[in-house]
């Protein structure tokens, strides 16, 4: 919000890393707002449903499932509560999500190679090497068609190819298209998508990651549009525009695109993107004190929010075991509850 005129659409992209690697990072401040905020509702029913209630352990004595409190045994099981399980509940949801996902990745991929075709075309090659040439991309990209999908899009983790719904696209069109996705290899966005599926699945409980894989998502396609037409001409941009419109009209027979890059996702977004590449073209070179500040300011706020530090276990001190109990005169002695069996 407040450097959306300041700095470049990549920066706000790569400003993202943070608050995903806060999500990654295992540790936190002794005092962290999460914390404090997981404290406030440790008297709740959720809480105590799943940790049990807070009981004052001292001086009191635990024996199996028989309780001592001062000179008085009680006798029963200790309430029962799902915290053992939770482990075991996230890690499977978070294996299940993570196979789903991969199983749905590698589907998609048979699909689409099991239809497609080889372009062969040579005017359409030399633009694809023309484009490769201007990024300094010496690895070759293979370039594929089918009618499978809707939309130009980038795939392969190991190994890269562009797949394009078909051929019948005039040369602006194949231009602004293959520049942008050779755009999105450069930048190894591939990996950076998978990244956030990989926290999606580890913090699948977690409402917020879920609106910010939307935002990622979002920034990922500005970011792409800023870089692939920060060299081209007024003339240019203008077929660059018209190609995200065209394109996004074309009807595809599969939808699934889990972690593939395509030149648009959501209808809806094509406006602002065209917007945003207008922006860009106003926004001067950001000071490097603001790109500092912003680095700094967004880095102490993930620290600042920290995380929530799980209940302490009862130190091993606290407990004694029954043989170290100190016997008292019988005069002196209260009345004991039920025997300890």
């Amino acid at each position: 919000m407040f450097l959306k005129k300041k700095v470049s659409r990549r920066f706000h992209y790569y400003l993202l890393l943070i608050v995903l690697l806060r999500f990654m990072l295992p540790f936190s401040l002794n005092q962290s707002f999460v914390g404090m905020l997981f404290s406030s509702i440790k008297s709740s029913p959720i809480y105590e449903m799943i940790y049990g209630s807070e009981v004052k352990r001292k001086p009191s004595v635990f024996v199996g499932d028989n309780v001592v409190f001062n000179d008085n045994i009680i006798m029963g099981r200790k309430n029962q509560t799902i915290a053992p399980y939770i482990l075991y509940i996230w890690l499977a949801i978070t294996v299940a999500l993570m196979v789903q996902k991969i199983t749905k990745y590698q589907s998609f991929a048979k699909y689409i190679k099991a239809d497609w075709q080889a372009v062969d075309n040579p005017d359409i090659i030399d633009i694809l090497s023309d484009i490769c040439e201007d990024k300094n991309i010496t690895t070759p990209i293979d370039l594929y068609t089918t009618p499978l999908v809707s939309s130009p899009l980038l795939l392969g983790v190991k190994k890269n190819y562009i797949v394009l719904p078909h051929e019948d696209l005039t040369q602006e069109q194949l231009y602004s298209i293959l520049s942008h996705e050779v755009t999105h290899y450069q930048n190894k966005d591939i990996f950076y998508k998978w990244f956030m599926q990989i926290i999606v699945c580890i913090h699948w409980f977690n409402p917020v990651v879920y609106s910010i894989e939307k935002i990622m998502n979002q920034e990922c396609e500005y970011a792409c549009d800023e870089a692939t037409t920060r060299s081209f001409t007024n003339e240019e941009r203008y077929h660059y525009g018209n190609t995200l419109i065209e394109m996004a009209s074309s009807p595809g027979r599969y939808s699934e695109k889990v972690a593939s890059i395509t030149l648009y996702e959501n209808n809806k977004e094509i406006k602002k993107r065209l917007e945003s590449i207008l922006l860009y073209q106003k926004i001067k070179r950001p000071k490097r004190i603001t790109t500092l500040l912003s680095i700094i300011g967004l880095t102490f706020t993930a620290f600042i929010l920290g995380a929530a530090i799980p209940p302490s276990k009862v130190a091993p001190s606290e407990n004694k075991p029954i043989t170290d109990i100190e016997t008292k005169d019988s005069s002196d002695s209260k009345p004991l509850g039920r025997p300890l069996s």
